[in-house]
């Protein structure tokens, strides 16, 4: 599968490709999403160097939580959304900002007679720095 950039203009194109799929190639790419998330984050993003260190050093917990989460939205062609904040200029003393990887699922459920019942849900992944 073709790479694009790790934006979310990029998750989007990736997600329209996806999702333009047929059931069984969607399921495909969806379990290998949940077998190994690492992998298929790196196979189909551009990730220049420290973003590729970044994702070997995430904890397995949130990469067991991303990958499940992650790979039920994408079997099921929910929304899945990227807010990434440009990286800030180094601190002054020349070391790195800290990062915070944040990953939120919503669910939006509403009825009313005129349009019966309606649920939105969505999982985004939020990248934000440290001052």
């Amino acid at each position: 599968m073709e790479k694009v950039p790790f934006t979310p203009a990029g998750v989007q194109q990736k997600l329209a490709t996806l999702y333009a799929k047929s059931d069984q190639d969607l399921n495909a790419e969806a379990n290998a999403f949940h077998q190994n998330f690492k992998l298929w984050v790196a196979q189909n993003f551009y990730l220049d160097e420290a973003q590729l260190a970044y994702l070997n050093s995430l904890d397995e917990r949130f990469v067991s939580q991303a990958a499940a989460r992650g790979s039920y939205f994408m079997a099921h062609r929910l929304p899945i959304a990227l807010n990434k904040m440009e990286a800030p200029a180094l601190r002054s003393d020349g070391k790195d900002r800290g990062k915070l990887l944040n990953l939120n699922e919503s669910s939006n459920s509403n009825f009313t007679p005129e349009l019966a019942y309606s649920n939105l849900e969505c999982l985004t992944f939020n990248i934000t720095y440290f001052n």
